[in-house]
């Protein structure tokens, strides 16, 4: 575990403590956020960006675009990407992986395919569905070049997760290659013999589910948090693409166009709206998931679930506990996190 380093791709609150917790563990991190610093993270639940600065650097730049005073040049170009402002603080947390730690300033698009192999896991928020396949489908072919390599003798594999929370849910798909062994804890000191995830379903399988079909023993219809990170997820790849959600001036034309997408979204992807229910005959309007929407991430959530996922990361480094196979859903409500196995029907039998 301590050559171990992990990619994180776009921090978030979730992604941020799960990075906390394992660089104290002496795990180094590596960071690829390209995003400009301050504006991507001012509402980031997170030790690692000072809410003091970041209004500083916002503020002097108004002063300079107003040509107002004399603005701190040097402090407002000291950090062009989150990536670059996040590095000294993540090697201010544990000073024994300075040098091993690293930031990544290219966007996902441009980084290569055999880029995403080489790393123990990969932790990833904020992605489209598309760019989680395609890392995915990277990571499975770098291993499988590998193990023919090796004779088929490799067991090398990279975690893959990808999370979101959203208001008080949080969720998160987990691939953890499908040459991962693993040894149950059967008492003190006491490990079984090494066993595959059974049924094995790699990220790019679990959201090619249609997500109507996503149902289960104890969930006759796809489970809401589920659905909620799905929506979410295609939401904000829109937003990327049209520049939505710009500012509280936009605030109330943003929640109208949310509401539009989760609608039409609902009907593409046949899904009921009973689907989006907290609980039987308690519906969750749209105009409430807007705000949630524009506004995601809740401090408690992003650490709760944060702790879970790091300890994934951990089972999947040491290869000791039974893994989380392959969705983790966390309700804030009343802080229960299960497993949901998402895969074709035929993967079950």
């Amino acid at each position: 575990m301590s050559n171990a380093r992990v990619l994180y791709l776009n921090l978030t609150g979730v992604t941020c403590e799960i990075m906390k917790n394992l660089v104290l563990a002496g795990v180094a991190a590596v960071v690829c956020d390209p995003r400009p610093y301050p504006d991507a993270v001012r509402e980031l639940p997170s030790s690692f960006f000072r809410a003091s600065e970041m209004e500083k650097i916002i503020a002097d730049r108004q002063k300079e675009i107003k040509g107002e005073g004399e603005p701190d040049s040097k402090r407002i170009k000291a950090f062009k990407t989150v990536a670059a402002a996040v590095a000294p603080e993540v090697d201010e947390l544990n000073p024994l992986l300075v040098g091993r730690n690293a930031i990544e300033e290219r966007s996902i698009s441009l980084l290569p395919d055999d880029y995403f192999g080489q790393f123990d896991a990969v932790v990833a928020s904020r992605l489209t569905v598309e760019e989680a396949k395609r890392i995915s489908m990277a990571i499975q072919k770098h291993h499988h070049a590998k193990k023919y390599a090796d004779g088929d003798q490799s067991e090398e594999n990279t975690l893959f997760i990808v999370t979101d929370t959203f208001g008080l849910d949080g969720c998160a798909h987990l691939d953890f290659g499908s040459s991962h062994r693993y040894r149950r804890e059967l008492g003190k000191d006491k490990l079984s013999d090494p066993t595959k995830i059974n049924p094995y379903v790699s990220m790019a399988d679990m959201f090619d589910v249609p997500l109507a079909d996503a149902s289960g023993r104890w969930d006759k219809i796809p489970p809401r948090v589920l659905v909620l990170q799905r929506l979410m997820m295609d939401y904000w790849e829109e937003n990327r693409k049209t520049g939505g959600g710009g500012g509280d001036s936009d605030e109330e034309k943003s929640k109208e166009d949310f509401v539009a997408f989760a609608k039409q979204w609902l009907d593409t992807n046949k899904i009921p709206q009973s689907s989006l229910e907290i609980e039987e005959g308690q519906s969750m309007e749209l105009d409430h998931l807007a705000g949630i929407a524009l506004h995601p991430e809740v401090s408690p959530v992003a650490a709760v679930l944060g702790g879970v996922l790091g300890n994934e990361v951990i089972k999947s480094l040491t290869r000791k506990g039974e893994p989380a196979n392959n969705v983790l859903l966390f309700s804030g409500l009343d802080g229960g996190c299960r497993n949901f196995l998402l895969c074709a029907e035929k993967s079950r039998k």
